[in-house]
């Protein structure tokens, strides 16, 4: 019964130059063999882990001639002809045109100046695995981890944290005001200050009427539209604030000129004076002298 050959296990799955000898195949997996062990018993080849799964099986016979208890030992002389067979680079398919002993494989995928189309970890420790060809360009320009500065208030630190976490506290950073003013963009540490004085920010009436306006508007809309401004009354001259003396005031203005009901040709009279004017009007409607003897005509006072 054939053993399986668990991952990780059996000999050099490489792709050699030449085809690798009968010789120094592995019995079990017809791998060149990797640790190669000879069996005492029949005199074949086995890899040491081809070997160790064998004898934990529940066969534990010789693979080949079906001796139960067999014995092997270790042949350094088909390991030195494993080792010194040609082999192409891993990465071939990927471009790479390296062929060496096998022996010396691991150093060509593993150092430094070997070979460029192994996948290695980045340098930085971000996780990526990459091609060496592009590992200094990776490390350089496009690694999250990569130490950056920031460009508005040269803080250095890694490329994420710089572009994330710091960007939204970063003091430097130019903020357009919201307001779209023409002075466009201002640094963060800079913007209260300038919306405390943006042209184009809606406050709060300075007066509290409660009216809500764009900053360069807040002059005029005092000065001229606020209801309540200070202003003078124009006939008495009492201060007070626009919409109360527009108001209540002008219902009691001893000074506000009124029309005489009678349409006299006095035209208006001060309030104050109303009663005094009524009583001298010639167009006032007054009883007859002779009402007391029982006259009932109503005339002007001129008549």
């Amino acid at each position: 019964m054939a053993i399986a050959v668990l991952p990780g296990g059996g000999g050099y799955d490489h792709q050699f130059v030449n085809t690798p000898p009968n010789l120094v195949l592995c019995v079990v997996c017809h791998l060149p063999s990797r640790d190669p062990h000879l069996t005492e018993c029949c005199g074949h080849i086995i890899c040491k882990s081809c070997l160790q799964q064998t004898k934990a099986s529940p066969y534990t016979a010789c693979p080949m001639c079906k001796v139960k208890k067999f014995t092997t030992m270790y042949n350094k002389q088909i390991d030195r002809e494993v080792k010194s067979l040609l082999v192409y680079c891993t990465n071939k398919e990927k471009g790479c045109e390296w062929q060496g002993e096998l022996n010396y494989i691991n150093n060509h995928l593993g150092n430094s100046d070997g070979c460029q189309f192994e996948e290695v970890k980045c340098s930085n420790e971000c996780g990526k695995m990459i091609e060496r060809r592009y590992l200094t360009s990776h490390v350089e320009t496009e690694c999250p981890r990569r130490k950056v500065n920031c460009q508005y208030c040269h803080d250095g630190g890694e490329h994420e944290f710089i572009e994330g976490q710091h960007k939204e506290e970063c003091p430097k950073l130019p903020l357009a005001c919201p307001n779209k003013c023409e002075v466009g963009t201002v640094p963060r540490e800079d913007m209260e200050a300038h919306r405390k004085e943006c042209q184009l920010e809606i406050i709060n009436c300075s007066s509290d009427c409660g009216k809500k306006l764009e900053r360069r508007h807040l002059c005029s809309h005092v000065e001229t539209e606020c209801p309540r401004r200070k202003v003078n009354c124009q006939y008495c001259h009492d201060r007070g604030e626009h919409e109360f003396i527009e108001g209540q005031h002008k219902e009691e203005c001893p000074k506000l000129p009124l029309a005489c009901p009678n349409k006299c040709e006095v035209g208006t009279v001060p309030r104050e004076d109303m009663e005094a004017h009524r009583k001298e009007c010639p167009l006032e409607m007054i009883q007859c002298d002779y009402h007391n003897v029982g006259c009932e005509v109503r005339m002007a006072r001129k008549d």
